[in-house]
This record gives C-alpha cells, structure tokens and sequence, in this order.
C-alpha cells in the first residue's frame, strides 16, 4: 500500500509528530488539519521536534500539514479551499513576519556569545537562505493551476520572474548584512537557472549575497535534505559560523552546520 506522510502538531503534547496514513486517506485527514489550520489566527513560532536531527528548528504551527513524499508533492485542487483562506486572511504572511523575526531575535545574541568583540572579518558568521517560498514566491501561480505547477510553468516563471517578494524574510537578509552577516543562498534551483535567479533577485530587492549554491549536474540526484546539509557543510569548511538557516521546508533545515533553523510556512508543496 502507498502511504503519506503527515506532519502534524500536536497542542498538547508540546511536539510535532510524523503521522503515516495510507494515500487513499490523504483528503480526508489533510482537510481536517487544513480546515483547523485556516479558522485558527496566526500561530506563535515554538520549537518543532524531528527525530534524528542535529539543528534545533523553531517555527509556526500554523496546523496545516506538509505533504511528504521522497522527493515533491504539491497540495492539489483539493485543498485550494483551506489554503486561499489562509492566504487571504493575513494568515499566511503574518506566519511569515514571525518566523522572520524570531530569526531576527536570534542573530543578536548569537552574534555576542560567538564572535563577541572579535571583527566579521575574522569571526566570519554567516546565515542561509532558502530562495523560493522563503525571499520569493510563486503563491500566485499555484493559486492560478490548482495549487499544481507543472515543469513548464515553473520555468517560465523563473525566466519572466513573475515571484514576488516575501517582504519579511527579505528584510531580515538586509538586517544581518547591516550586521557584517555574510549571506549564503541555497536553492534547489539548477544551475542553468543562475543568470534568471540572479536577475528576478536583485530586481526584487535582494542583493549583496556572498555566494549563490544551485544544483549542479554533481549534485543533481541528491535528495533536498542531502544536498542542502552538503552545501552548509562546504561553507563551514571555508572558515565560516552558521548562526542560522532559514526556508520553508525542513529539508532546508535539518541535517546539522548551523545554530539554529527557522521554519517558515509552506501548504503547497513539499520537498523532501
């Protein structure tokens, strides 16, 4: 039997569990936790536990659930509903807006108990940012196909860079370069996208990154979580502190070489 994976807050247990229902199950539980998710107001950024992993993770319990399959799963008309209503209502961004600032909040005093009074230059702290659904995003597209984004699509939107900007999570990037934070972007992007992220990036406000990482032809076959653990690890190996790394799927965020990760919300689609 093919199954799914749910992962679910649960209030009172203080923790976030990994749930398996068998697939034919899948509309009726994630309408469920969708529709308590889209009549609830903005959640509050706590931790999120993950069995096995290394990196302490905080953000929303917002209670809508991340689809899991091996690699990517998107949502589907079937909880156009639920999500619309989250968006719609400020849910959404307001969720963002307090994952981005508890990473704000937390940069301060990691800075201080790391570097102390030593320089940037010679302590070298540095943050990571996922690129899409974390500093852009295609919400408007997804709402447009049904909460689907075929291949064609996506590409076109990375060629015309029709994403717009999450304000927040941008935001919070300037905040840390003001800092002396040097800023590492980690996207599961090919490189043969580049010279477009770069371009559809800087045209919406973010700039100054000290290193953009996309797949490459080497790195192609690894899962989300695998690669992006690999990238963090080359950037400490060059010398540079992690404080944070923050995205909009835990594959961004588990997997060790950084403080701390931040959760930021995501009901369309899943990567693994």
């Amino acid at each position: 039997m093919r199954c799914i994976f749910l992962l679910v807050h649960r209030p009172h247990a203080g923790a976030t569990a990994l749930v398996i229902v068998p697939s034919l199950a899948l509309a009726v539980a994630g309408s469920l936790l969708l529709n308590a998710g889209a009549a609830s107001a903005a959640g509050s950024v706590q931790p999120i536990n993950v069995a096995g992993n290394s990196t302490p993770i905080t953000g929303v319990d917002q209670r809508l659930p991340s689809l899991g399959t091996t690699s990517y799963f998107t949502a589907g008309p079937g909880f156009a509903d639920e999500i619309e209503s989250y968006h719609d209502s400020g849910g959404y961004s307001s969720d963002q807006q307090a994952v981005a600032t508890a990473a704000g909040q937390f940069l301060g005093p990691w800075l201080a108990n790391t570097c102390g009074d030593t320089s940037a230059a010679m302590c070298r702290p540095a943050v990571v940012f996922d690129i899409d659904e974390t500093l852009i995003t295609d919400y408007a597209l997804y709402a447009a196909n049904g909460f689907t984004l075929p291949g064609n699509l996506s590409r076109t939107s990375i060629i015309k860079c029709s994403s717009a900007v999450i304000a927040p999570t941008r935001d919070l990037l300037r905040a840390a370069q003001k800092e002396g934070v040097a800023v590492f972007l980690i996207s599961g992007r090919k490189e043969s996208a580049r010279l477009a992220t770069e371009a559809c990036l800087r045209n919406r406000g973010v700039t100054g990154w000290q290193e953009l990482i996309l797949k490459t032809p080497a790195t192609q076959s690894l899962s989300n979580a695998a690669y992006k653990t690999k990238a963090r690890a080359g950037i400490e190996a060059r010398g540079w502190r992690i404080s944070y790394t923050i995205g909009d799927q835990l594959s961004d965020l588990t997997g060790g070489h950084a403080a701390q990760g931040f959760l930021l919300p995501n009901p369309m689609y899943y990567v693994g």
